[in-house]
């Protein structure tokens, strides 16, 4: 590690996504930036800095105000035009030597998420009822290639992820001879 490393650097578009968020969701509270910065213990001249869409913000800060303002990381970072529980995809951290963080996927929550580790042999599989109405899965496959039985037909998953809304009968099955692993998060 020399002295040539760069700073990470946050990308515009997220900083601009952040500061309409932070702003809006301010005046809606009917807060002044001075009320924001002592509810959540960030200096006035940050949340300034912040709602201008000029200062980079580390996730921390953000998840501050984020209580402040009873909105989660996904609320504030997203694109304001954006459908919730969708898929996001929007990159928050470009690193100096090309990494990278991308929130992919964000579900609204109103109670529990639970996330839960699966492993499955070939010729395995394993039915699920019909959740709730209101409730998604999330799915991300690390290992082989998962079929998952939706009632409009199935989805096949590699090395990737995939939301549903979970209020439907489905199932999660190892069609191939490889062992299948993926994590499978639920969300009401």
């Amino acid at each position: 590690m020399g002295g040539n490393i760069l700073p990470s650097q946050v990308v515009s578009s997220f900083l601009t996504h952040v500061a309409a968020n932070v702003r809006g969701r301010r005046i809606a509270a009917g807060m002044s930036q001075r009320d924001l910065a002592e509810a959540s213990g960030v200096s006035l001249r940050m949340v300034g800095g912040i709602e201008n869409g000029k200062t980079s913000v580390s996730t921390a800060t953000l998840d501050r105000i984020g209580m402040a303002l009873d909105a989660t990381l996904a609320d504030l970072v997203a694109d304001p035009s954006a459908l919730r529980s969708a898929r996001i995809d929007r990159v928050g951290w470009q690193g100096a030597k090309g990494g990278e963080g991308v929130l992919r996927w964000s579900i609204a929550t109103r109670r529990e998420v639970e996330l839960w580790e699966w492993r499955l042999e070939p010729a395995e599989r394993y039915q699920a009822a019909a959740d709730p109405a209101g409730w998604h899965v999330m799915v991300f496959v690390v290992e082989g290639r998962l079929t998952i039985e939706l009632e409009a037909g199935p989805v096949e998953v590699t090395a990737a992820v995939h939301v549903f809304d979970s209020a439907q009968t489905h199932a999660f099955a190892n069609l191939g001879t490889d062992t299948v692993r993926f994590f499978r998060c639920t969300a009401w």
